[in-house]
Parts: C-alpha cells; structure tokens; sequence
C-alpha cells in the first residue's frame, strides 16, 4: 500500500536530509577547520552572558555640540541606538542603563573594553564623496646614527607630496588644509589615525568634516591623504544593510533610497564617460576622479574606482587595505549603519572589566537541573514505552544535538548569549519535545487496540497526530515569538531558547520520529507485537481481528459435534464447514 506522511514510504530517504542538514550545521560550526580535525574542539563555543561570564562596563557622559544639556528625547534615543548596537538580536546578553540626566551605563558579556569603547562610541556619521585630489603615503628615509650623533631624535616621516586628481575643482581653503595635512598608516590596514584632525584644526565632534556641501580633507588606514568633494549621499539614505561575503573578501552591502540612488546613478555615469577610459589606460589623475570614497567619522572607509554606472542603488563597501574588512570589521561596521548615529557624543568617564554575576555554580546547577529533569523523562519513557522509548530517547538525544549545534552557531554569527533564563527556555523545553512523540506514540497505540496491523497502524496514527503536533507547536511558537517582542532583557532569553527549541522539535518529529517508526514496524520484534516493544496487542487490549470462516481452497474442516457447539439439534445439523461465531 502507499504510504502517506513524512517518511511514509521512504524513510531512509527523509533520514538521508536529516543527515545532510547535521553535516550542514557541522560544517559551518567548523567553517575553515573542517579538514583540521585537531582545531575542532576550538570551534564549539558557546558565549555566555553577564549573570555567567566576566564582561566589560564603560560609563559615558553625553556632550552636546552646543554645551547645552542634552534633552531627554536625545538621552532616549542614544540609548537606543547603544542597546540596538551591543543587542541588535536582543539575546548577547549586553545592558545599557541610563543613569541621571546625561550618563548611560553600558554593560557588555565578553568583550574587552577596546572593542566595547569602539562599538559604543562611533558615531556613525557616514557620506559617499567623489575624489577631487590624492596623494599617498611615502615616509621619509630615516638618518642612521653614527659615534658622533647627538643624541636629537629625528623628525618623523612626512608624507608624499605627489598629488593626483585635479587640483581646479579644489576651493582654496581645502588646499591650504590639504597642504597642512599629515597623515599616518594606522596600526593595521583596517585603522586609520585619527591624529591628522588635529592637523588641520578638525575637532573630534566632526563640526568641519560633517558640512555635507563643502569639501573635505581624509585620510585613510594607509597613510593616504584626500580632497573630497560634497556629500552625494548619507547614512540616512540607506535603506538596508548586510554584511557578507563576496568571493573570499567580507564586505557591507548597501541599497539607498530612490533619491540618493539618482544622484549616485548620475555621479558614477559622469565618472565613468569622462574618466574610466583613462583610467584603464594608465592615467593616474583620471583613476582618482573616477573614484568615490566611503567617509566614516571623517575617515576614509575606503575608496573606490567606478568600473560602470551604478544606477540600481546597490552599493558595496569593501574595506581599506589589501586584505579588506574581517568578518567582524564588516558586521560591526553594518550594525553601526543599520541601527543609526547617535543624536549626541558621548565621553567614556570609565571602563572596567566586571566578573560574572552568578558565575559557573549557577551555569552547573541550571546544567544538572536540564540533565536531571532529561533523565526523568527517559526513564518513564522506558517504563510506559518498554522497547518503544528507544525511539523517544533517540529522539530527544538527537533534538539536544541540534539545540547544542544551533546555540553554537547563533553564538557564532549572531552574538548569541546563554544566559540562566535561555537556560530555563531549555529545559521547559524538555516537555514540549516529549509531548509531541507521546501525542504520536498514543495515537499509534489507538489503532493497534483497533486490530490494525502495525505498518498501517504507523501510517493512519501519524495522519491523526501530525495534524495535533503542528498545531501544539505553533501555539507554543508563538507564545515565545510574542513574550520575546514584548519583553525585555533576560526575559527575551528564555522566550528565544523556547521558541527555538519549539522549532527543532518540528523538525526532529517528521525527520526523525516519523521514518524510524516506519523502519522498527517492518521488524519482527515490533511487527509480532512483541511483549516488550510497547505495541503488544495484548498488553493494550486490542480486539481481535476479524477473520472469515472459512479458508478458501482449503480442505473442508472437520464437523464440530453438536455438544460442544451447545446449540445444535437434531433438526438443525451442523453442516460441514459451519463455525459458531
């Protein structure tokens, strides 16, 4: 007969996908340690939050450009701007708390206070300018010491006075800056020093570099300096923002608005009519006006050649240096420009490293709690189940290896924290998952005691609970979907681990559950309904099946005497053949 259902009549093809989505999980837990199997243990980390791990606390002091108190919609909307960055996904387990009027305190798990300070205090003011002029790094050569030397340190490297681009579309005042200009490479090619602003008189706040319709001076990580001409876009017209990989190089994918899309459109088609000829033919002067530069904080991002024009609004930046942005240089650049500038600048008044507020007693006991009430439940299963909770215990072994793969992987790539209360989200969620093999195990059993064989029992009680399981599950998903949105702080945990789990339970019970029950019913410990399978007919009052009278082509049975039958007489013989039902 046709089988309906999940793995009906292929289940070791539905436990072949189950299988490639394991491999899948696995390979990307282990991304470039995938054939260096002595790094493996490296790659499974689970990143714990504040109430378990050491983290960093930085206290900022909020500074308007016009000395003036910030407001309270400001303090109001900085915070949120801080709490988007260091939580976008709401579950790192990071806090940001405002204290009196102007200070907010900012609590992150597992981070070092540099990468904190850096995350918590751009300000995020970014523009796209085309490239009027150029001039590149070069240090000077440094005088060797001899016996006679006087001890004077020599002056530091200066850089390059070769400029390219066009010097007539430069104002007057932007030369005067550009010539005073003293850039630097920064530590990495990812960094630029900040200490050109100083230079040419720009202060930290970006009163000169934030005029939108002037030009401007940069400089980028490689010590490179620029004239850059008037904003042609912001931060503000960006309406989405990815980090991702194109090729092997990380990059930030941006797509503007209809507006700011036009004017780009038009300034790459200008750049590309009067300059990409030349710049394919050498000219170094028509490579730099055929450039656009990336202006973050006032610094150069990075600064691209225009090879056609970019009409759709999908732009791509893809980091200073010859190595580009890292994997998290690009997810922290496209947080910052997802979640928005802050309204105000902040001054950090202090950063310290705090330890766990619970510490790994809790972590052992919120552990031993999961274990134990795990164990609990295995072992009413084998007592209720007998051979039949095998199938359970698998089941549930093999959901706890994908909530353990999908934590690591969402403490990989989406700054996942466990938390005590994602912990209880965990085991609560022990429940749910059991609920559903009982709910299928019951509905089985149900026609078994209905005289069905056990094959097509399998298949008739798997159409009555699918429908049961699902509609449990989508309650229980969307209990946690709406306690995650309308809650806040450790509370979010709990309700993201159970909606999580909720999901893995789905997923374990038609890819998992359903084709293993299909297989152990074309067993004979199973199919017999053996006495400590769970599924003896016996054991579960089931009626008899029914059966004819008769065997046809058999030879004809033997005449049952008329006192044993009890209701035979002499004017009604038994005929041969006949049976009392």
């Amino acid at each position: 007969m046709a089988l309906s259902g999940s793995g009906g009549s292929r289940p070791l093809r539905t436990l072949a996908v189950l299988a490639a989505v394991i491999v899948i999980m696995l390979v990307s837990v282990l991304g470039k340690q995938t054939f260096s199997p002595g790094n493996w243990h490296q790659q499974f980390k689970v990143s714990l939050g504040l109430d378990l791990s050491s983290g960093t606390e930085v206290v900022l002091q909020a500074e308007t450009r016009n000395g003036q108190p910030p407001s309270a919609a400001e303090m109001q909307q900085a915070g949120s701007v801080l709490l988007s960055r260091v939580n976008g996904t709401g579950n790192s387990g990071a806090q940001v708390q405002q204290v009196g009027s102007d200070t907010i305190n900012v609590t992150v798990p597992g981070k070092a206070a540099q990468d904190v300070m850096k995350l918590v205090l751009t300000t995020a003011q970014m523009s796209v300018r085309p490239v009027y002029l150029e001039a590149p790094y070069a240090s000077s050569p440094t005088p060797k010491s001899s016996p006679s030397a006087t001890g004077t340190p020599s002056p530091p490297p200066k850089s390059s006075t070769v400029t390219h681009g066009n010097a007539s579309l430069v104002s007057r005042a932007a030369i005067q800056l550009f010539d005073k200009e003293v850039c630097t490479p920064g530590r990495d090619a990812n960094t630029v020093d900040t200490d050109w602003q100083q230079t040419v008189g720009y202060s930290l706040k970006g009163d000169q570099w934030g005029d939108l319709n002037g030009q401007i001076v940069s400089c980028d990580s490689s010590g490179t300096k620029y004239v850059l001409g008037p904003a042609v876009y912001v931060g503000g017209d960006i309406t989405s923002v990815n980090a991702g990989l194109s090729g092997t190089q990380w990059t930030v994918q941006l797509t503007l608005n209809g507006g700011a899309a036009a004017k780009f459109g038009s300034l790459t088609t200008s750049q590309y009519n009067a300059y990409y000829a030349g710049y394919q033919s050498g000219n170094r002067d028509d490579a730099v006006l055929d450039s656009t530069a990336v202006v973050l904080d006032g610094n150069v991002a990075s600064a691209e050649v225009t090879a056609e024009p970019i009409t759709a609004g999908s732009v791509q930046i893809t980091g200073g240096g010859s190595t580009g942005f890292t994997q998290a240089e690009a997810t922290s650049l496209a947080d910052v420009l997802k979640y928005g500038s802050l309204p105000v600048d902040f001054n950090p008044e202090m950063s310290n490293s705090i330890s766990a507020q619970y510490g790994h007693t809790s972590l052992d006991a919120g552990l031993i709690s999961g274990i134990l009430g795990l164990s609990l439940v295995l072992i009413y299963l084998f007592i209720y189940y007998r051979a039949l909770g095998l199938v359970a215990v698998s089941s549930l072994l093999l959901a706890s290896l994908f909530a353990y793969l999908s934590v690591v992987l969402l403490s990989r790539y989406q700054h996942f924290a466990m938390t005590l209360s994602a912990i209880a989200g965990l085991v609560v969620a022990i429940g749910i998952t059991a609920d559903s093999f009982i709910v299928y195990f019951e509905r089985l059993r149900d026609e078994v005691r209905d005289g069905k064989m056990l094959r097509p029992a399998a298949e008739s009680g798997w159409r009555r609970a699918r429908r049961t399981i699902l509609v449990s599950d989508t309650v229980s998903f969307l209990a946690a979907a709406l306690l995650y949105h309308f809650a806040i702080g450790d509370v979010q945990g709990f309700a993201y681990t159970l909606g999580l789990t909720t999901v893995i339970d789905v997923v374990v019970v038609f890819l998992f559950t359903k084709p293993l029950v299909t297989l152990a019913a074309g067993t004979r410990f199973f199919g017999s309904g053996h006495r400590w399978s769970g599924l003896d007919p016996a054991r579960l009052g089931a009626r008899a099946p029914w059966r004819s009278s008769s065997r046809r082509g058999g030879r004809p049975q033997r005449p049952v005497p008329p006192v044993a039958l009890g209701c035979a007489t002499p004017d009604q013989p038994h005929r041969r053949g006949d049976q009392q039902h």
